[in-house]
C-alpha cells in the first residue's frame, strides 16, 4: 500500500507566521519567508532599509574621529607649553644662582 503525503500550504492557511512586509513561498513540506524589496532580515522578522541610519552611523564615525583629533592636538599643545615653561624655569634658577 502506498501513502500519499498531502503537502499543506503553509502560506494560504496563515501558519508561516511570515513577517508583514515578507513574502511567504510555499515549499514541499514547508515554508519560506524572504523580506520584500526595501526591507532586511529572515523573512520572520523584516525591518525596513533605512538609508537615515547609515547616516547617522558617518556622523557619529566622523565626530568621534574629530573628537580624537582634537584630543591628541590638546596634549601636544599642553606638552609644548608645560616644555617651554621647564626651559623658563631652568633658566630663571641659572640667573638665581
Amino acid at each position: 500500500m502506498i501513502s500519499k503525503l498531502i503537502d499543506i500550504d503553509e502560506c494560504l492557511e496563515d501558519i508561516g507566521r511570515c513577517d508583514s512586509n515578507a513574502q511567504c513561498t510555499n515549499i514541499q513540506g514547508g515554508f519560506e519567508c524572504s523580506c520584500k524589496e526595501g526591507y532586511f532580515g529572515d523573512g520572520k522578522d523584516c525591518y525596513k532599509k533605512d538609508e537615515s541610519n547609515q547616516a547617522i552611523g558617518i556622523g557619529i564615525g566622523v565626530g568621534i574621529s574629530v573628537g580624537i583629533l582634537a584630543l591628541c592636538f590638546l596634549a601636544l599643545l599642553i606638552l609644548f607649553f608645560l616644555r617651554k615653561n621647564v626651559t623658563f624655569f631652568e633658566k630663571k634658577n641659572k640667573k638665581n644662582k
